[in-house]
């Protein structure tokens, strides 16, 4: 498999979508196996842990008081085996995700140092530094973030949400109904915190970009700003910019702390409201103690995945808009350098002649004509 992605052709330009979603899973080519890998991982260990409280059930209900000793020990040893397998499952899911995003991450940025060298100086010219260190950087981490730990977390949300309502509907249709009735105002909410959620993040980007150039041509130019004691100015213009990173970061944290305690709130309700029903199935004989054990135990894996909807939508608006910023830079056309041949009619001598010269600076006047 190693193989078979290193002699993998990844050019983004040929490859990728121009954007979206369909563009992140292109970016996968290569690695598709061992992210589906990772899921078959994550989905054993999502069935032995509903498995554990179904186990609880049928000890509950059919060995505590019923069957001899020797069944606890059975029982006991069926607890210990799903942990394993659960801990194993779970363990190749990780490391399967994890070379996964690694090799994702470092295929794309060898791709970006190369192709950031091609282009031309002009494209440098207008483009910051700074910028362009906080693309190649925080924009790559943010990608390779949703490919190690948000892209995989989303297939396990649907494999516990899935399964373990399977399980509560073969303990009660009704407590199943019960549990799923929260399900679509969640959605509801989390779809409005994602668009206000990307915006948000994007503008965060840009100023973090802003603060870097500033940084970068301070330090760079430190002799020019001593040389024309512009220190004051310079560290105005750092606090400036620092304090619009601020308040574009305040305003990020500030939807994102409105987003959990709303759904925390919701979530909350819901697990109540199961609580209670099952609570009166139980006292009316409609199900079983083991059973209402078991439910009791699944409604939170049940509920659990539904709150991560929320986060997997926040971090996937912030991987959608940091791919967005890198495709510009891989939409930029490459400098042609092997373009054109001259060859010279006559010998080369050693003198050196400007004429027709002429230099501006982006659309101001000519600084320079001969």
């Amino acid at each position: 498999m190693a193989d078979q992605v290193t002699s993998f052709a990844f050019d983004p330009r040929t490859h990728l979508a121009p954007k979206g979603i369909r563009g992140l899973w292109r970016l996968l080519e290569g690695y598709r196996l061992r992210y589906f890998g990772g899921m078959l991982g994550l989905f054993v260990s999502t069935g032995a842990r509903t498995y554990v409280y179904l186990l609880l059930r049928f000890f509950v209900d059919q060995v505590v008081g019923r069957r001899p000793m020797g069944w606890y020990a059975l029982v006991a040893a069926g607890f210990v085996g799903l942990a394993l397998v659960q801990a194993g499952g779970s363990f190749v899911g990780g490391a399967l995700s994890a070379q996964t995003s690694e090799g994702i991450t470092q295929r794309l940025r060898n791709y970006l140092y190369r192709h950031i060298q091609g282009l031309s100086y002009a494209y440098h010219d207008k483009m910051n530094t700074g910028e362009l260190i906080q693309r190649v950087t925080g924009d790559v981490e943010t990608v390779r973030s949703f490919y190690g730990h948000q892209a995989v977390e989303l297939g396990r949300v649907v494999l516990l949400f899935g399964i373990n309502l399977a399980a509560v509907a073969s303990v009660s249709g009704k407590l199943a109904l019960v549990t799923v009735i929260v399900v679509p105002p969640l959605v509801g909410v989390s779809a409005v915190f994602f668009r206000a959620i990307s915006k948000a993040y994007e503008a965060y980007q840009e100023q973090d970009a802003k603060l870097t150039t500033t940084l970068q041509e301070n330090l760079t130019g430190v002799r020019v700003v001593k040389a024309f004691a512009r220190q004051q100015f310079e560290r105005d213009k750092f606090e400036a910019d620092n304090m619009g990173k601020f308040r574009q970061g305040r305003r990020l944290t500030m939807r994102n702390a409105t987003f959990w305690p709303l759904t925390d709130f919701m979530s909350g309700m819901q697990f109540l409201g199961g609580v209670a029903v099952g609570s009166i199935m139980v006292i009316r004989g409609e199900i079983t103690l083991g059973g209402y054990l078991a439910y009791i135990g699944l409604v939170g894996w049940i509920l659990w995945p539904v709150r991560m909807v929320g986060r997997l939508v926040v971090e996937a608006s912030k991987a959608m808009v940091s791919y967005g910023r890198l495709m510009e830079i891989i939409r930029e056309e490459p400098e042609a350098m092997a373009a054109g041949r001259r060859v010279p009619s006559a010998d080369l001598q050693g003198a050196v002649a400007f004429r027709g010269v002429a230099f501006r600076y982006g659309e101001a006047a000519s600084a320079l004509r001969t």
